[in-house]
């Protein structure tokens, strides 16, 4: 009897195990591209919504600066410095913001291999954007009219399990020819996200 009730009792502790078990592992599923998803870090559907947002805001901007049927300016797109907190590839959000310039048929770009070498050279990645002859060497180099660059910022703050994670994106469009910036522009996530009790 003692036996049969340390075995039902063993059982239960294995299953109990088990089920806590199968509940600790992960799991993975393939999602359509351009699919919310809720994280409480940056994701994928932030780099759509800030490019987006930078396009939308760009594009107004080129209704003023460009004259209507003058030649399509030509841009360069530096470099989006990337100054947060966590590891991200700054370079998929510049990636994806020329492209969506490209479809628009607003500007003509500089292909961004070129302007990586430049970039290193003439340190347009942080310094330089301030320097007007750095500017002009580099844009003359390029064959470029504007430069566009940004940075990308985040803080983050937790408290006991809550943790509310802020991300800036900032970008610039510097005429070469007078190291102007016609155009400035931000756009701000803010996420609140909750840990599980086993995600310590």
């Amino acid at each position: 009897m003692q036996s049969s009730l340390r075995q039902r009792l063993l059982g239960a502790l294995l299953l109990v195990g088990s089920l806590l078990l199968g509940s600790c592992a992960g799991k993975s599923v393939y999602v359509a591209p351009g699919t919310t998803t809720q994280s409480g870090t940056y994701s994928d559907t932030d780099m759509h919504m800030m490019a987006a947002a930078m396009y939308a805001s760009l594009q107004k901007k080129l209704e003023t600066v460009v004259p209507a049927g003058a030649t399509k300016p030509i841009v360069a797109l530096t470099h989006i410095d990337n100054k947060t907190s966590e590891h991200m590839d700054s370079d998929v959000l510049a990636d994806k913001l020329q492209i969506e310039m490209i479809k628009a048929g607003s500007l003509r770009f500089v292909d961004r291999s070129k302007i990586r070498d430049i970039s290193k050279e003439f340190d347009l990645g942080g310094s330089g954007l301030v320097n007007p002859d750095m500017v002009k060497k580099a844009g003359n180099v390029l064959g470029a009219d504007f430069l566009l660059a940004g940075d990308m910022t985040s803080i983050s703050k937790s408290e006991g399990r809550n943790q509310l994670n802020f991300y800036r994106l900032s970008m610039r469009l510097v005429q070469v020819e007078t190291d102007e910036v016609v155009w400035a522009d931000d756009f701000e996530i803010k996420k609140a996200s909750t840990k599980g009790l086993l995600d310590w």
